[in-house]
């Protein structure tokens, strides 16, 4: 009876572990993009970006990315920051610098195949 109680300790633990890692959401390189086709995001190696926040602007920030808890986050400065939700490897827009007049809250970017 020991042994089994042990086993089964040991079991809820590992799976406990593996839930745990899977907390942090991965995202694909590639370029993702609106349903519209207007706005994208291309996440390069080395966790580089550059954000095409509307292809009317000029501007396109560029800086480095990161992954936590199911967010990613698009550096460019001190200054300028643009956060996203992961769900399901689509990226969902947040909040950002100046960016709500051209990108909602709320929209979607899927990876293009």
């Amino acid at each position: 009876m020991a042994k089994k109680m042990f086993i089964l300790v040991g079991m809820l633990i590992m799976s406990l572990v593996l839930l745990a890692g899977c907390g942090n959401a991965e995202l694909k390189q590639g370029v993702y993009v609106t349903d519209d086709g207007l706005a994208r995001i291309t996440l390069s190696a080395d966790n580089e970006f550059a954000f095409v926040r509307h292809e009317a602007t000029s501007y396109v920030p560029t800086g480095n990315y990161s992954i936590k808890k199911g967010k990613l986050i698009l550096h460019v400065s001190d200054n300028e920051e643009y956060v996203f939700n992961i769900k399901s490897g689509q990226i969902v827009f947040d909040s950002g610098f100046e960016t709500e007049t051209l990108i909602a809250k709320g929209t979607v970017f899927k990876l293009s195949e």
